[in-house]
């Protein structure tokens, strides 16, 4: 029986950590980014927006699905994120095959509107595998003392979706002149994945474990005869022991033996039903007490939680998460949806190829998916050991990765040459995959694997809304710098001849480090707020 539930055990793992590797294709969006404005006639700041409202749909609803996951089960989100994948997909590669061709100015919104919500059904779908898969494992893994690598292997393998998946996109479809096929083809293997993964994914009942758990243990010790001469071998146990029984006997003869002298009424019942005693008044019978100890103390009633939202909205800890994924998350996502279009700005002073800039593209969002891939992976071990065996907070981990993230916002900053994306494509997916396991991992240690849902669902809106902000930053510096560029060639130049370079992302960059600076005053307060609290109700109780 036990190795029939490490089997079902073995096999939900395997399927959440299948949903995982198929569900983070949203970065893939700097894959096919470029395509928006080249094929359909996007502007970059339009561009921008569907890339931005298709992070909000990821983000924000992951509170929805946290708690759906909590009371409809996994199942059935895995299920649900399968079909909301497939839709989007679809959607995205028809919109591609059939609508390629610029549209007239009064008809733009409308194409804008339209591939944001495809795109944010992508998000969606997304979210809702990330979210069920999280759930599931930190509540089965909540007791275990690996729960960091527990839930290190599938977020890594969440960060490596997108190398998998470009590494595709370069060996089979870079030929292709739009991403149609590709797209098509992603939302089958998404639907597929996730299909299959719901079909072993099982949420363990910890409580059924513990209560077995515990009738093991009293097996057990029945097995092992009992001294009597040990039992009692120190007087002062023996002393007590005896005293305790003393008390109880006199107490409860006490309350027995009635004094014969002493006239009681009798109770009896008239006609309607009402007891009276023999003086013909209404007998009054005194509630039921709880009974006492051994020591004559009655237990104090059991003092009601506030609800984990009340809690969790009160608690300092968790607005200081908040705001440093918002500062943190927003620079790194504005690398990843426009690296595809850094890559064609940096390309225009070599001799590359349309297919071999294609490549190149692909091999960016393949580096910084790998590396956040082997950094979400080693960061879940090495935080174990820093917790378990250096016995300092994983938070201080966020302060690190937050002094990685500043790097590398500086050296987007002062960026020159194509080659010069390979390393930053680095940093960025080190700290981001750093980040995005340490912050789930503290979310369940603080709040509880049974919030976990709830919790991470409404810190992970900070993405959202700093990936928001920070992508417009970028798309409004994009069309600034080019029409710079247009006004400085003049009205009679053609369009297809101006063609920016890295004056037109350089300001978003700036702009984004400072942003960064800010993500890492708020993990340091993450990192010193116990302290603080602890040093606040000390002080308190003086």
């Amino acid at each position: 029986m036990e190795s029939q539930e490490q089997f079902t055990d073995t096999l939900s793992y395997f399927g959440t950590c299948l949903s995982m590797l198929c569900g983070g294709t949203t970065s893939l969006f700097a894959t096919y980014g470029s395509s928006f404005s080249e094929i359909l006639g996007f502007t970059q700041y339009e561009t921008n927006m569907v890339a931005s409202l298709g992070d909000y749909a990821h983000y924000m609803s992951a509170p929805l699905f946290g708690y759906l996951s909590s009371r409809l089960g996994p199942t059935r989100i895995i299920q649900a994120a399968g079909v909301l994948m497939l839709c989007g997909y679809l959607g995205l590669s028809y919109a591609f095959q059939y609508l390629d061709a610029p549209k007239p100015p009064q008809h733009q919104s409308h194409y804008v509107a339209s591939m944001s919500l495809l795109f944010a059904l992508v998000g969606m779908g997304s979210k809702a595998a990330y979210m069920s898969s999280m759930a599931t494992t930190a509540s089965n893994f909540k007791h275990s003392r690996y729960s960091g690598i527990a839930l290190g292997i599938p977020l890594s393998l969440y960060g490596l979706s997108t190398f998998v998946f470009s590494s595709i996109k370069a060996r089979w479809f870079e030929r292709d002149s739009t991403p149609a096929r590709y797209l098509k083809f992603m939302a089958v293997i998404s639907a597929a994945a996730h299909l299959l993964a719901a079909c072993f994914v099982v949420l363990r009942d910890t409580s059924q474990l513990a209560v077995a758990g515990a009738a093991r243990r009293r097996a057990q010790s029945a097995t092992k005869p009992i001294d009597a001469q040990q039992q009692f071998s120190d007087p002062l146990s023996a002393a007590s022991s005896s005293e305790t029984i003393e008390m109880t006997e006199t107490r409860r003869r006490r309350m027995t033996i009635t004094n014969s002298n002493d006239e009681l009424p009798t109770i009896g019942e008239d006609a309607a039903g009402k007891r009276r005693n023999s003086l013909g008044n209404v007998a009054t019978v005194p509630p039921i007490m709880p009974l006492a100890s051994a020591n004559n103390e009655v237990p104090a009633p059991a003092i009601r939680e506030p609800p984990i939202f009340h809690r969790f909205r009160k608690d300092p800890t968790a607005w200081a998460l908040l705001l440093g994924l918002i500062c943190f998350s927003g620079p790194g996502l504005a690398f990843v949806n426009n690296c595809g279009t850094m890559v064609r700005a940096m390309s225009h002073t070599s001799t590359l190829s349309e297919e071999q800039i294609g490549q190149y593209k692909d091999k960016i969002v393949a580096t910084q998916s790998f590396f956040s891939f082997a950094s979400r992976l080693g960061i879940g071990y090495f935080s174990d050991v820093w917790r378990t065996r250096l016995r300092l907070p994983r938070s201080g981990l966020l302060v690190a990765s937050a002094f990685l993230m500043i790097y590398a916002q500086t050296r987007a900053a002062q960026i020159v040459h194509l080659d010069e994306l390979y390393p930053l494509a680095v940093l960025i997916g080190v700290s981001m995959g750093s980040v995005f396991t340490l912050a789930p991992t503290i979310t369940s240690e603080t709040w509880g694997a049974n919030n976990f849902g709830i919790c991470w669902g409404i810190i992970t809106l900070g993405p959202a809304v700093g990936g928001h902000i920070c992508n417009l930053i970028f798309g409004f510096s994009w069309d600034e710098g080019l029409l710079r560029i247009s006004s400085r060639m003049g009205p009679e130049t053609p369009q297809d001849r101006i063609l920016c370079d890295n004056g037109c992302f350089v300001p978003a960059f700036v702009t984004t480090t400072k942003i960064s600076i800010l993500s890492l005053f708020f993990f340091t307060a993450v990192l010193l707020m116990p302290r603080i609290l602890a040093l606040c109700n000390y002080r308190w109780h003086l």
